[in-house]
């Protein structure tokens, strides 16, 4: 029987690691659980199943979660322990690749139109910030111009599995209950431990309680150095976070979506008539985001550069 003191020694050598949540959802059987408790199906069939996770798309030393075709749905499950607005960009990338791999035999210049699988795509978050149950984050958050002539759109469903959180789905998924379990366990020791050893006292009170408890039986070394390596992963990025903000990265990018949307406002009253200087140095001085993308709007229904004045009372 494995012990505490072989764990160390035991840990696989692998050049990419697993998270955790990609090794408990490895298996079809628990993935289509996984599936239906989310989406409200009653799929019985994991043949039916097909897992078409790209394992050289590698995400801060780790490998990508769980992607999966299912009855016309091409899906993509990740794991997130700290919050990223940047998701949706990142799934962007990674549904690209997952549909050339899909088509890579196709003919997609053809006259006939070809039947793409609904994407379908699911964060579930267990870090410690404050979330909702559900939140939906989109691309379009992200667009300098707005949703203005946009397009494009990604849209990415974040489900909170902290215990406490989404009751009815935890109930449907008995495996995501459980390693909701286990994480509170862990992060509960870390307040009073290393995490080496945190990790070590939340596997034996799991599997004392029946909490995963065949599975961190027989595969505690993988589970072990996924945890780790998922720690280390949240320390860069909360280094990371800090830097930006010392750097006044944000307030930056607060500046540049401010500073292309003034241009944009005076774009299309350029097109309407001669600009004044004053006019134009006042729309390059507003600092309220709103109030820009507002002027945008008018400047876009006006038909004279007077009639956008008036609408806006810049006069």
């Amino acid at each position: 029987m494995q012990t505490k003191d072989t764990v160390q020694t035991r840990i696989p050598q692998k050049k990419y690691k697993d998270r955790l949540f990609r090794l408990l959802f490895s298996e079809k059987r628990d993935l289509l659980e996984l599936y239906n408790a989310l989406c409200g199906k009653c799929y019985t069939d994991p043949e039916a199943l097909e897992i078409t996770t790209l394992d050289d798309v590698i995400y801060m030393g780790m490998k990508n979660d769980i992607s999966f075709l299912l009855d016309g749905r091409m899906g993509l499950f990740e794991h997130q322990s700290t919050l990223n607005p940047n998701m949706p960009l990142r799934g962007l990338f990674y549904f690209s690749d997952l549909y050339k791999q899909f088509f890579y035999d196709r003919v997609i210049y053809s006259t006939r139109l070809l039947q793409i699988p609904t994407p379908v795509y699911v964060i579930f978050y267990n870090g410690e910030r404050e979330a909702a149950d559900t939140s939906v984050l989109k691309l379009s958050d992200a667009f300098i111009q707005g949703e203005d002539m946009a397009c494009l759109e990604v849209c990415v469903r974040m489900v909170n599995i902290n215990v406490g959180h989404n009751a009815e789905l935890m109930k449907r998924c008995g495996l995501l209950r459980e390693y909701a379990v286990f994480i509170s366990y862990v992060r509960g020791n870390l307040l009073i431990m290393e995490p080496e050893t945190a990790i070590c006292a939340a596997m034996d009170q799991c599997i004392a309680d029946g909490i995963l408890a065949e599975f961190l039986s027989k595969r505690r070394a993988e589970a072990m150095n996924a945890l780790l390596t998922e720690y280390d992963e949240e320390k860069v990025m909360r280094s990371l976070s800090r830097e930006f903000y010392e750097d006044g990265y944000e307030a930056g990018c607060d500046a540049g979506k401010k500073e292309g949307k003034a241009e944009a406002v005076l774009e299309l009253l350029e097109e309407l008539g001669d600009v004044s200087s004053d006019l134009r140095e006042r729309i390059l001085s507003e600092n309220d985001l709103m109030l820009l993308k507002q002027w945008h709007k008018e400047a876009a229904k006006a038909e004279s550069i007077q009639m956008f004045l008036a609408r806006t009372r810049l006069i």
